[in-house]
């Protein structure tokens, strides 16, 4: 189903198998390829290749320990916003494939990964989410304008981040997101989180921050591509109603443009992790950021 927030579950480690598994294969057919594309493959397999990388660090924001990676020496800096209860991990076949030629920041949301856990109860609001970010990019000194990607209810996150700090924002990229345009109830898991998890928590803010977001500031007119699957596993009438909702979402902007990604499930960034990276240089070269090493 075109569920936008709800998470494949995976066992401990699955990630790491992955990414060596495709990585090879994308080296392997590098050769074969051209352009953009043969940029990507070489720099994600230089990097492979290398064993270079960082690792996962914390940082103090206010009374908490956020865990993070950044890669990259140079160029525009990348956000990273993953879904529903996922962390680090979900941008391991884009982001050090992106940092032959900007910043990357991947991080994990308190109660997820390696963060601090969240203290209290209650829903976790898009909102909340957003001002967290922006002290921890104040924290680590990362220089505004920002391209941001997020992905299923991370999209929705990043969003709200885009409407409050619409000067900060160069470019975005939803990658089969939550959007304020969902029908009410349509598209959520059919296997509840389980009471008192993050994802809980997280999956109880969704209304109350569509709400909000629907009635504050409009999302600012910058680059921005909505990245939508196809292969959800759900009906042919639920799968056009998804399409039709990021459509709309990909409205928002008079910048925006919808993108198809057949042969996808909902974690587009590991099916068609080259999709995504060529969605990120795209939205960049939009807003006039030089990215000189993926050319």
């Amino acid at each position: 189903m075109p569920a936008s927030r709800a998470p494949t579950p995976r066992a401990s480690g699955r990630m790491a198998s992955i990414v060596a598994r495709h990585g090879r294969r994308l080296c392997r057919s590098s050769l074969r390829a051209c352009g953009l594309r043969a940029m990507l493959m070489a720099a994600m397999c230089a990097f492979m290749a290398s064993g270079a990388g960082a690792e996962v660090t914390t940082k103090r924001v206010g009374n908490h320990d956020m865990a993070l990676r950044i890669l990259g020496d140079s160029g525009p800096w990348i956000i990273f916003e993953s879904g529903l209860g996922e962390g680090i991990d979900s941008w391991e076949q884009v982001a050090p494939v992106l940092a032959a030629c900007a910043h990357t920041v991947v991080y994990d949301r308190l109660g997820v990964g390696r963060s601090s856990p969240r203290r209290g109860g209650g829903a976790v609001l898009a909102s909340e989410v957003s001002d967290r970010l922006m002290s921890l990019l104040a924290t680590i000194d990362a220089p505004p304008p920002y391209i941001l990607v997020g992905h299923s209810l991370g999209g929705l996150y990043v969003q709200s981040f885009a409407r409050k700090h619409p000067t900060l924002v160069a470019a975005v990229v939803l990658v089969d997101s939550a959007s304020p345009f969902e029908p009410p109830g349509v598209f959520v898991s059919t296997v509840p989180p389980a009471p008192g998890s993050i994802e809980a928590a997280e999956e109880a803010g969704v209304v109350p921050s569509i709400a909000a977001m629907l009635a504050g500031p409009p999302f600012p007119p910058v680059p921005l591509t909505v990245l939508v699957a196809t292969n959800h596993g759900d009906t042919g009438e639920r799968e056009a109603l998804w399409r039709e909702v990021q459509a709309r979402t990909a409205a928002l902007s008079p910048k925006g443009r919808l993108e198809i990604v057949d042969e996808s499930g909902h974690f587009i960034q590991s099916d068609r992790p080259q999709t995504v990276i060529g969605a990120v240089v795209q939205v960049a070269r939009a807003a006039g950021i030089a990215m000189p090493t993926c050319r």
